[in-house]
């Protein structure tokens, strides 16, 4: 009954949450110098086998996440391994338990190791902070352990439900918290299937695999519906990948837990003591770097709010097939639970397929990079790519997807990570014959980056200014703004390369992240060329994802026929209303990447004929 209750009282505070809520624990925690300074003592004393492996001590033993390389960050996302520096229940198990033993080992008193044990939880929260997996771990065993210091005992989930009911009632905030929600879930699906996986799988195969086999399989089916929420696809090999590294989670745990509290008094033994913990950790990153390149680490699974109601319905009937008090109807939850998995797959392939095919015959297909630009446009089998997203794996699937192994112009228009940030997506396994970049002077990482990655390619990379142009098939492109070195920008965005392709039957525009003041400047600049793309057919890529820095004017000079906001989940509200308002006056289609996947365009009978792939989740 209050299992009942507690998702009853959760699901009600989810659904009355008002937009933005956040957890009140985490906006008020106190900071605490002392806890601070031992935090920044230990991690500036940490050792280890290499940069990696080091962050990954300080992410297992107090869950700092910030100094983990990116790469490895998307790799271990890849494989859901990002809970390892979640600290969670299973950190705190291990330490009370660690306590436990020694105290008990000591000969103290059974009420002495109660006390020690909760005092060293509390002091362990504390050091990490108000993680919601640590709160929701710490309340739990709270409540199992006043039921055994009385003597009464308790079921552990019966304990999680009172913990998640007090948790909610002093912060409804959590409700709406993905750590929470996936540390909670995660118990649950421990908690209820993992002993009857256990048992079935110790059947053919030696114990401690069926236990990390059971544990993973079962915590990560449970958080399912969740994880899909914040990354939309199946990790396929995240079972394999988290049975590997978990022989050496304890050691690393422990002996980071150690590093810590010798880092004040003893800081040359705790950096020994971290380094020693960093051989543990240079195995998981191993493992996450080499495993997460596999073909398929991450599937497609039906997208949207329907892939999350067909992943909870899949939970909710595995939990009751594990329920005694359902025996009776084990066999209509089999058959329902097999229905939904033959849906759920078959509607995933049918995305595939329909991916696969969409684009047919095309002269520009927009590629769905998320929150960022990859224009591609072909003529004559010569092609033409503006820009290429924020992440290398988009790109690279997009353009594999429609055989382009030679780019023959490269545009990039500006060095944002959302347009330049793909690079080596674009390039790997591609020739890329002439990149044409902004002259603005910029001097951040990514122009290094960027322009590192085209040399090592052989590119022949060429400034864009206004005027320069060529052949693209049968298509003339012309470079609209700016001056060769953009001094008339506010901004890297201001500097953005503006690209136009003319065709005898159609035209192209590519305006970057182009603000109103530059749209301005644009027509009042490039008068001609803008008139002349607005005599015939136009494709318009829509100036920075939609933001609402747009003019009107602009707008109603091109009229184009198709608007493309090249969009994907982002925190600016791109595509503001104003944006599409305005497109939608100047009377053109609107096409949006994040509701339609990549978009294909291919122009017959005088009109632009539009083709989507669908969204795929991976």
């Amino acid at each position: 009954m209050i299992i009942f209750v507690a998702a009853t009282y959760w699901t009600i505070l989810w659904v009355t949450a008002l937009p933005g809520s956040v957890s009140q624990i985490k906006l008020s925690y106190p900071r605490i110098e002392f806890i601070e300074g031992l935090r920044a003592v230990f991690l500036f004393r940490a050792q280890g086998v290499t940069p990696d492996a080091t962050a990954l001590v300080g992410g297992l033993a107090i869950g700092e996440r910030e100094l983990l390389s990116l790469e490895l960050a998307q790799n271990m996302k890849t494989l859901s391994l990002t809970h390892l520096v979640a600290v969670s229940g299973a950190n705190l198990a291990i330490i009370m338990g660690v306590v436990y033993l020694l105290t008990a080992a000591l000969g103290l008193a059974r009420n002495t190791r109660f006390v020690t044990a909760f005092l060293v939880m509390v002091a362990y929260v504390l050091v990490v902070g108000p993680e919601s997996s640590v709160l929701r771990a710490a309340t739990m065993a709270t409540f199992v352990a006043i039921g055994l210091w009385l003597g009464r005992g308790t079921k552990p989930i019966i304990s999680l439900a009172w913990a998640v009911i007090f948790l909610l009632g002093i912060d409804p905030g959590l409700a709406t918290d993905f750590g929470f929600a996936l540390s909670a879930l995660a118990t649950v699906g421990l908690l209820t299937m993992a002993v009857p996986i256990y048992n079935w799988l110790s059947g053919f195969m030696p114990r401690l695999i069926a236990i990390g086999i059971a544990a993973s399989f079962s915590a990560q089916l449970a958080t399912t519906p969740v994880l899909l929420m914040l990354q939309p696809s199946i990790p396929v090999y995240s079972v394999l990948a988290n049975l590997i590294v978990e022989p050496v989670v304890a050691p690393v745990t422990v002996l980071g837990i150690l590093a810590l509290i010798l880092a004040y008094p003893l800081p040359f033994l705790s950096s020994v003591v971290s380094y020693l913990a960093s051989i543990g950790t240079w195995w998981i990153t191993l493992v996450a770097n080499e495993v997460s390149t596999w073909p398929a680490a991450r599937v497609h699974f039906v997208a949207g709010p329907a892939g999350i109601v067909l992943a909870a319905l899949i939970v909710l009937l595995c939990l009751g097939l594990y329920q005694r008090r359902l025996s009776e109807y084990r066999p209509g939850l089999s058959i329902s639970l097999v229905a939904v998995l033959l849906m759920s797959a078959s509607w995933s392939a049918i995305d595939q397929i329909r991916y696969q095919g969409f684009e047919g015959e095309w002269q520009v297909v927009n590629c769905d990079v998320g929150q960022g630009d990859a224009l591609v446009i072909r003529s004559q089998g010569v092609v033409a790519l503006i820009d290429v997203g924020r992440e290398s794996q988009p790109i690279d699937k997009c353009l594999d997807n429609l055989n382009i192994s030679r780019i023959d112009l490269l545009v990039i228009t500006h060095f944002d990570a959302d347009h330049a940030g793909g690079i080596y997506g674009a390039l790997d396994g591609r020739r890329v014959k002439t990149a044409v970049i902004s002259g603005f002077a910029d001097d951040r990482p990514l122009v290094s980056l960027v322009e590192a990655a085209l040399a090592q390619s052989e590119v022949e990379v060429l400034t864009g200014f206004a005027g320069m142009g060529g052949k693209l098939g049968e298509l003339n492109w012309k470079v609209l703004a700016p001056t060769a070195k953009a001094t008339e920008a506010k901004d890297s965005n201001d500097a953005s390369v503006i690209v136009a392709f003319t065709g005898g039957d159609y035209g192209i525009l590519a305006l970057g992240d182009l603000g109103a003041a530059g749209q301005t400047r644009l027509m009042r600049n490039a008068g001609g060329a803008l008139s002349e793309l607005a005599n015939r057919p136009l494709l318009l890529k829509v100036a920075h994802h939609g933001s609402a820095d747009q003019s009107s004017q602009l707008f109603q000079l091109l009229s184009a026929d198709v608007a493309i906001f090249s969009v994907g989940q982002n925190p600016y509200g791109h595509p503001t209303k104003k944006a599409l308002d305005q497109a939608a006056v100047s009377g053109s289609i609107i096409v949006r990447t994040d509701e339609l996947g990549s978009v294909a365009f291919r122009f017959e009978g005088q009109a632009w004929k539009i083709s989507s792939a669908g969204k795929l989740t991976a």
